[in-house]
């Protein structure tokens, strides 16, 4: 009989849909979750003590060597002094002349040394600026990364809500099909129903049940005058 059919239908398209509803909730909780957790995805930030050191080093490449401009001064004095007790000291012009040439040669050797050392000075602070802006490279290259890692991360938790949206789906689409089922259950149930009862009211046994279960092939019932309900004859020939 269809009502057997039916009822199984029906507790399968129940359980899809429980299953289905439970796969939608689920997949929207969890979408959540991830759209929380993109939200608070960090994002690496440059190092403010590499652009301190970077604007540090540019402000003091073309600076002169500390003390420079002290020994420079100190320089000159000592030659103004050198000088002063040469035109004090000498007694002809001759002599002045002589002595003022050695003074200036001890003030350009001492103007020369103090320019080796503004020259070293000067490549120091080059190297210090080549050494700043290395870091700074590596701090851009370090957000770049970031910024590739974060892209990655949105892509993976794109693709994981994409994947719980199509289960969903899938659930509910597993519901109409089971829903499906039972209407096409109900109709074969009821059809063969009919079948029977257009067949005039026969049984058709097969001979494989009859043989295992001793099922009689010979009518059970078939005086329909005794006042009792008549029961369909069964045929003990198939067509």
């Amino acid at each position: 009989m269809a009502f057997p059919y039916l009822a199984m239908a029906g507790v399968g398209a129940g359980l899809g849909l429980i299953g289905g509803i439970g796969k939608m909730f689920g997949a929207r909780k969890a979408n959540r979750e991830l759209e929380k957790l993109l939200k608070q995805n960090p994002q690496y930030q440059i190092n403010p003590i590499a652009k301190q050191r970077l604007g540090l080093a540019q402000s003091l490449l073309n600076a002169r060597m500390p003390g420079a401009a002290a020994m420079e001064r100190n320089i000159y004095a000592n030659q103004a002094n050198a000088l002063g007790q040469i035109n004090r000291n000498a007694t002809d012009a001759s002599q002045a002349l002589a002595l003022a040439a050695g003074a200036q040669g001890q003030t350009n050797q001492a103007l020369g040394q103090l320019g080796l050392q503004e020259s070293q000075d000067y490549y120091n602070r080059l190297g210090n600026l080549t050494g700043a802006q290395q870091g700074m490279i590596a701090e851009g290259d370090k957000q770049y990364q970031d910024q590739v890692r974060r892209f990655q991360d949105m892509v993976s938790i794109r693709g994981a809500q994409a994947a719980n949206r199509a289960n969903a789906w899938q659930g509910l689409s597993n519901l109409g099909f089971g829903m499906m089922n039972m209407g096409l259950a109900g109709a074969g149930g009821m059809g063969g129903a009919n079948s029977m009862m257009n067949s005039g009211g026969y049984y058709y046994p097969s001979a494989g049940l009859a043989a295992s279960t001793n099922f009689s092939t010979t009518p059970l019932y078939n005086t329909p005058n005794t006042g009792a309900i008549p029961l369909p004859p069964i045929k003990t020939t198939w067509p």
